[in-house]
């Protein structure tokens, strides 16, 4: 068999890089993040694995394309008081961790990893802490408790039950326990 020698171009490419970060999310929730593999991702795809590696620059660059994928779309609501924002951004972005939690335990796994909207919804949260009038030193305490409490609490639900009305069950606790500790903010 007479191949050409080289990479294809990307628009030859038998796998479109959108399709990789679909299949990439949807492996990845399904196996976990023990048994997702550059490898096992590009069988499924049926390509070879250094068509991911030539895509997205080895398996960080996946995990921070499928990273921003996840959150892109997790942001605070434009209007309420900097309380309720931050409620419905961390609602936000509890649905997310729910959804994909091998996602966030990839990244966890991986420090170099900090994806660009981590980035953005850590900045978020920090901005509407200040408007909320806290010192600069308790929006850093204010900033590791929540996000900590939303990775702990989005992650023992996923790793203890993947069924939907557990989840919302969940979901709901995760509320009143999130407007609980939001009340004492000013404290």
């Amino acid at each position: 068999m007479n191949r050409p020698r080289g990479r294809p171009p990307r628009a030859a490419a038998p796998v479109s890089r959108d399709e990789m970060l679909t299949v990439a999310l949807d492996l990845l929730d399904r196996t976990g993040a023990d048994a997702f593999t550059m490898r096992a991702l590009a069988e499924r795809l049926h390509i070879n694995p250094m068509t991911i590696h030539y895509h997205f620059g080895g398996r960080d660059g996946l995990i921070g394309a499928m990273s921003e994928r996840a959150y892109a779309r997790v942001s605070a609501p434009n209007r309420g008081t900097p309380t309720e924002r931050i409620f419905g951004l961390l609602q936000a972005y509890y649905a997310q961790v729910l959804a994909h939690p091998g996602l966030t335990m990839l990244i966890f796994s991986r420090p170099a990893v900090f994806p660009e909207q981590a980035r953005r919804i850590t900045a978020e949260i920090s901005a509407l802490l200040e408007e909320a009038g806290l010192s600069a030193h308790k929006v850093r305490l204010w900033l590791e408790i929540l996000v900590d409490f939303t990775h702990g609490a989005a992650l023992a639900t996923a790793m203890g039950s993947r069924a939907s009305t557990d989840n919302r069950a969940a979901a709901s606790g995760y509320d009143a326990s999130l407007k609980e500790l939001l009340s004492r903010l000013g404290e």
